[in-house]
C-alpha cells in the first residue's frame, strides 16, 4: 500500500531539491541542490494546486481528488478537482464528498489508542493479552505491546483473505480477529512489519476498555470535537452519507466500482472529506487542541509525535502510529493509505505547523493515480520548504565494490510466510542491480530508481528525495530498507536457488518438460505403430501412462495456482475457501502423486535392459517432478489450510 509510478517526478538529468546529481563520479566535489521558497500563503496555495491537478488527473487518467491545506490552526486551501461520479458528471466538493483514506484511517484508531492511555485504561507497553478475551500466542516467550503493534513491530506476517469485499455488511471485529489470527514470523519488537491485523487488535482494545463500540468511541471522542461532521467508520454508509460518496474507479472512462467495505474497520475503513480530514490535521498541529475542545493533552500529543522508533540509523523511522518522513530538513510525520480504488496521505509539518492532505479516487493508467499523491507532496516541500543541503558522494572505489554487495534479490519482511502467498517471494522478488559507475537500481514504488552512494552503506536517490540503508554484518547484507518504506518493512536477502535467481527458471522449465512428457505418450504410441515398432514391456507402459497422467495433473495445478492468484491478488474477493482446497487438492495429487509415479517408472526403466534413452528421459522427468514438488513444499502449495 505504498506505490507510486508517476509522470510528473525529477528527472534524473534535473535533480529536485533535497535530491543528488546522478553520478558517483564527481567525488572532488559536494554535490549541492537548492531553491526558492513561495511561503505557504492562501493566494499561493491556491494558485500552485490550481496550476497542478488538472494536469496531474488528466495525464494519470483519474476522475477526482481533493486537496487540504492547514497552517497555524486555520484551513488555508481546500478544493476538489474532477468529478466523484463520471456518470453524473457531479463535481468533487471538499467539504461534502466523502474519499476513503484507506489506511491513513489508523490515525484514529491511534489517537483513540493515546486518549485511553492518557486516561490510564490501556498501557502501551503491557502483554495486549491483558486487554483480550482471547490469547495472542507469544513467540520465543515474547509476548507483543501496544507500542509495538503502533510501530508495527509485532511480528506478524501478511494476510490478505477477506481483507476488503465490496457492499457486503461489515463483521463483528472480534470475530474477524479471534478467527484469523496471522502466524509470527518474527520476535515482537525486532522486525518492522506492518500490519492491519495488529491494528485491529488495536480498535478491539479500544471497544473492550471504553464499553463501546469502536465507531461509537471514534465519533463521540474525535469526530464530535473535530467538528467532522462527514466523516464515518461505519460499513455500509448511513443513509444521510451516501449521497455524498465518490464513486471509486480503476481509471476514468471505466465503469465505477461498489463501495469497499473492509473487514478489519479500526486499520481502513474511514469515509471522510476534505475539510473534515483538515479539522483533524490541525487538531494534532496544536498538540490535541481544535477550536475550544480537545482530543488529547498537548504531552500527549507530543509524546505520539515525536516518540521515534528507529529501525535504521540514517532514515526515517516512526512515530506512534505517524510515521516520518522528513522532507529538505523539515520534520514531517505522516500517513497514507490504499484502497483498491482510493488513494491518500497526510503530511503534518510539525515545526512550521503546515497540514497537507490528498485523496484521489482512481488507481489511474498504469498505477499512476496513486502516484499524483507523492509528487504533490514532493513539489509541494520543494516550493514552500526548499533547503540547500551539500550532499558529497563516497569515492568511487568503495562505491563498485558496495554496489556489488548490494546486487541480488531480496524478499520484504512484510509478506505471508506460513500459506501460499509465500510464493510471491519467488515469483516477485525485489531486485537490486549494481550499475558500472557504481550506482544501485532497484524498482521502487513501481519505477526504476537510482541511488548513489553518500556513506558507507547510506544511498542517496539520485534526482529525488529518498535514500537507502543497509545493514552489513560479517561483511554481508543483511537487511535493508528506505526513507520512504523502513517505517513499514525492509528486505532481507534471498539465497539458494532464489537467490541466485534460477528457481522461476528451473520451475518453469519443469513445466514444459511435463508438458513433453504429457504429448510423449499419444505421439509415441502413434509413431509405434505407424513403423511397427516392438510394443514396450508392460511396465514401461504403465510407467508412460501414469506418467503422461500426473504431467497433466501437475500442469492443471500450475494453471490452477495461477488462475487462484489473480483472483487474490484484487484482495476484494468472495470467501474462496472451496476454489483453495480444491486447488490444493490438485497439488497433492500433481506434485506428490506425480513425485511418485516418475519415480516408479525411473526405476522400471533402469530395470529394463537395452533402454538408456527412455531410462535417460525418464530420469529428466523425475528431476522435473522432484522441481515442482521442491516448489510446492518450500511455499505452502501443499496444505490442508485456505488462510491466506
Amino acid at each position: 500500500a505504498f506505490a507510486s509510478a508517476s509522470p510528473f517526478a525529477a528527472s534524473a538529468s534535473a535533480p529536485a531539491a533535497g535530491g543528488v546529481a546522478p553520478t558517483a563520479a564527481a567525488a572532488s566535489a559536494p554535490l549541492v541542490v537548492a531553491g526558492v521558497g513561495h511561503g505557504v500563503a492562501a493566494q499561493d496555495a491556491q494558485a500552485w494546486p490550481d496550476g497542478l491537478m488538472p494536469t496531474a488527473l488528466r495525464t494519470a487518467r483519474t476522475p477526482g481528488a481533493v486537496v487540504s491545506i492547514v497552517k497555524d490552526g486555520q484551513v488555508l486551501f481546500e478544493k476538489g478537482y474532477g468529478v466523484s461520479d463520471e456518470k453524473l458528471g457531479t463535481p468533487v466538493d471538499p467539504q461534502r464528498t466523502l474519499f476513503r483514506p484507506g489506511s491513513t484511517s489508523k490515525l484514529f484508531t491511534w489517537t483513540a489508542v493515546m486518549q485511553l492511555v492518557e486516561q490510564g485504561k490501556l498501557d502501551l507497553d503491557v502483554d495486549v493479552n491483558k486487554y483480550l478475551d482471547f490469547e495472542v500466542p507469544p513467540l520465543d516467550g515474547q509476548p507483543i505491546t501496544l507500542r509495538q503493534i503502533m510501530t508495527h513491530r509485532t511480528g506478524f506476517e501478511e494476510r490478505i483473505k477477506d481483507l476488503v469485499a465490496f457492499d457486503v455488511p461489515d463483521p463483528p471485529l472480534r470475530g474477524v480477529l479471534a478467527g484469523n489470527m496471522p502466524a509470527r514470523i518474527y520476535p515482537s519488537g525486532t522486525t518492522s512489519a506492518y500490519s492491519n491485523y495488529a491494528t485491529g487488535l488495536a480498535g478491539l482494545m479500544v471497544e473492550r476498555v471504553s464499553g463501546m463500540p469502536f465507531n461509537d468511541y471514534i465519533e463521540r471522542n474525535v469526530f464530535a470535537p473535530l467538528n467532522m461532521k462527514h466523516s464515518t467508520f461505519r460499513q455500509p454508509l448511513p443513509d444521510a452519507l451516501k449521497a455524498d460518496m465518490s464513486v471509486g474507479y480503476e481509471e476514468a472512462g471505466k465503469p465505477g466500482k461498489g463501495f469497499e467495505v473492509v473487514n478489519i474497520p479500526p486499520a481502513g475503513s474511514l469515509s471522510s472529506t476534505g475539510e473534515d480530514m483538515a479539522h483533524f490535521m490541525i487538531a494534532h498541529l496544536a498538540d490535541g487542541k481544535y477550536g475550544d475542545a480537545r482530543i488529547l493533552k498537548p504531552e500527549t500529543a507530543r509524546m505520539m509525535h515525536t516518540t521515534i522508533t528507529r529501525p535504521f540509523p540514517d532514515l526515517n523511522g516512526i512515530a506512534l502510529g505517524f510515521y516520518q518522513t522528513n522532507i529538505n530538513g523539515h520534520r514531517v510525520i505522516a500517513h497514507g493509505g490504499d484502497l483498491n480504488y482510493f488513494h491518500s496521505d497526510l503530511f503534518l509539518f510539525l515545526d512550521d505547523h503546515v497540514g497537507l492532505f490528498i485523496s484521489v479516487n482512481a488507481l489511474g493508467k498504469d498505477g499512476l493515480g496513486e502516484g499524483i499523491r507523492d509528487d504533490v507532496y514532493h513539489e509541494f516541500a520543494d516550493r514552500y520548504f526548499p533547503h540547500a543541503e551539500p550532499v558529497q558522494a563516497i569515492d568511487e572505489a568503495t562505491a563498485k565494490a558496495h554496489a556489488q554487495l548490494m546486487a541480488g534479490r531480496y524478499r520484504t519482511t512484510r509478506r505471508g510466510e506460513t500459506t501460499f502467498l509465500s510464493l510471491i517471494n519467488m515469483i516477485q522478488p525485489t531486485v537490486i542491480a549494481a550499475n558500472p559507475d557504481g550506482t544501485i537500481t532497484t524498482k521502487l514504488l513501481l519505477q526504476p530508481q537510482t541511488f548513489v552512494e553518500t556513506r558507507p552503506y547510506l544511498w542517496h536517490q539520485v534526482g529525488g528525495h529518498d535514500m537507502l540503508q543497509a545493514k552489513v554484518v560479517d561483511g554481508k547484507v543483511v537487511l535493508w530498507s528506505t526513507d520512504y518504506l523502513a517505517f513499514a518493512f525492509a528486505y532481507e536477502p534471498l539465497h539458494g536457488l532464489a537467490g541466485a535467481g534460477l528457481e522461476v527458471p528451473l520451475f518453469v522449465l519443469s513445466l514444459a518438460l511435463l508438458l513433453v512428457a504429457a504429448l510423449v505418450w499419444p505421439v509415441g504410441a502413434a509413431a509405434r505403430r505407424w513403423y511397427g515398432a516392438a510394443p514396450l514391456t508392460p511396465a514401461v507402459r504403465a510407467g508412460t501412462r501414469w506418467t503422461a497422467a500426473a504431467a497433466i495433473a501437475a500442469l492443471v495445478a500450475a494453471v490452477a495456482w495461477t488462475v487462484l492468484f489473480g483472483v487474490v491478488a484484487a484482495i476484494t474477493t468472495p470467501h474462496l475457501d472451496n476454489w483453495v482446497h480444491f486447488v490444493q487438492m490438485l497439488s497433492f495429487i500433481g506434485f506428490v502423486g506425480g513425485w511418485l509415479v516418475s519415480a516408479w517408472n525411473l526405476v522400471q526403466r533402469v530395470r529394463t535392459p537395452g533402454r538408456r534413452g527412455s531410462t535417460v528421459w525418464a530420469g529428466v522427468q523425475f528431476l522435473a517432478f522432484t522441481m515442482l514438488l521442491n516448489v510446492a513444499f518450500s511455499y505452502h502449495l501443499l496444505n490442508f489450510s485456505s488462510g491466506y
